[in-house]
């Protein structure tokens, strides 16, 4: 699920990440010292404040520390059917790939040439036959990884060339629910099971290998950053007040706020009398049967499962002051005519909440606003905010990308 905005290897050169951090923590500490006594701020709060939103070292900061070991979601395997199909995505900077292998199971690499670092499949999804070859200059890889050829091998590399040490470098590859593809690049991070192990035995029960994507995809780029969106994807308050449309539907005051870990949740009651949301389902806990989930996988995907579908948000951040959106939708034996509805209610959801947050990220360029304390059902974005920092604290491991020897021989 690449696009056209996602972020290139053009972008900045991402530094060492002490280094990054360092400097993060000095420009932080002449800025808070320089802006103090204006807006008084009586309440700490761990809300996200205006200089975490636009400097650009803590946004590669955040490539590096939160995005390259969290686990991303992907896309699914209705563009992974036959050998040789593939999907394209982004783990942060890093453009990747994940491939139907000839045995069925399914593998992830970097998606870049060896050698200079072209792109060895272009699109969001596609066929690339038994190789992927570099439109640069025409080195061929396997849909297994490995380098089979180089054009006129004897004359360029006379010495000779080490083409087994020169594969597609792998990355770790969860297909959840024999559905949604999920990849990571540290080889430190918890297993994908564990690290959404909160919602985890839920979406088992919901089938989701049954549900089937819908006719079309949202895909829009925001001036907003990434974070910001986050806050208000797990911000349960602003609800009643930018959807009010959709306040005669919901017990909005009846929302349970859960977070644990690496997820959170935000149940939302519906009003049944006027929306039977349970499609002649009767296999679920009362509770699922009965609401729907604004739930959250970090670092950057919004889950909204429903007992006959299920809705995906994810925030693509390409810069401090853009973000690529991408929405997808999944549902059980749902009609082209409810899919086109459910995707227009989808569309103007998304557009009342970047509406918000694009006003939001004009008035965190004041360097002298302090961000106040959050209420109860602000509690799953400043259980984000938390994650986020704690990452941006938390210093690479030396072996965080190296693959152990169990798994290289998995």
């Amino acid at each position: 699920m690449n696009g056209p905005d996602a972020p290139t290897t053009s972008g900045p050169v991402v530094a060492d990440d002490m280094f990054l951090s360092d400097r993060v923590s000095e420009r932080r500490q002449r800025w808070l010292q320089e802006t103090e006594g204006l807006v008084d701020s009586p309440i700490e709060s761990p809300m996200l404040q205006p200089w975490e939103v636009y400097d650009h070292d803590l946004f590669d900061l955040e490539m590096l520390r939160v995005f390259a070991r969290s686990w991303v979601w992907l896309g699914d395997t209705e563009d992974l059917r036959e050998p040789g199909d593939y999907l394209t995505g982004q783990i942060g900077y890093q453009p990747v790939i994940v491939i139907r292998q000839t045995d069925g199971s399914v593998k992830g690499f970097l998606n870049n040439c060896r050698h200079r670092a072209a792109s060895v499949a272009e699109g969001p999804s596609g066929h690339c036959g038994r190789t992927l070859t570099c439109p640069y200059h025409n080195w061929a890889y396997s849909i297994d990884g490995s380098l089979v050829g180089i054009p006129d091998e004897p004359r360029m590399y006379p010495d000779g060339f080490p083409k087994e040490q020169y594969g597609l470098v792998p990355i770790r590859i969860e297909v959840a629910w024999n559905k949604l593809v999920f990849g990571c690049l540290s080889q430190q991070a918890p297993d994908f099971r564990a690290w959404i192990a909160p919602l985890a035995d839920r979406y088992d029960r919901y089938g989701i290998e049954r549900f089937t994507r819908f006719h079309r995809d949202l895909d829009e780029t925001y001036a907003i950053n990434w974070k910001v969106f986050a806050e208000n994807s797990n911000d349960d308050y602003h609800v009643r007040f930018v959807h009010r449309r959709l306040n005669h539907t919901r017990q909005n005051l009846n929302t349970l706020v859960r977070f644990e870990g690496r997820t959170c949740s935000g149940y939302k009651p519906h009003q049944l009398d006027v929306e039977d949301i349970t499609g002649g389902r009767t296999d679920l806990p009362e509770e699922e049967l009965k609401g729907h989930y604004a739930d959250y996988i970090y670092p950057n995907l919004t889950p909204l499962p429903w007992p006959t579908m299920l809705i995906l948000v994810r925030a693509d951040p390409i810069a401090p002051d853009r973000t690529r959106l991408v929405s997808r939708i999944y549902g059980l034996d749902i009609p082209l005519e409810e899919q086109e509805r459910q995707l227009e209610v989808l569309e103007l959801t998304n557009a009342e909440d970047t509406t918000m947050v694009t006003e939001l990220m004009k008035n965190l360029r004041s360097p002298f606003y302090r961000v106040g304390p959050p209420s109860l059902w602000e509690g799953r974005s400043a259980h984000v905010m938390k994650l986020v920092r704690d990452d941006l604290a938390t210093p690479l491991a030396r072996n965080e990308f190296q693959a152990s020897a169990t798994s290289e021989k998995e």
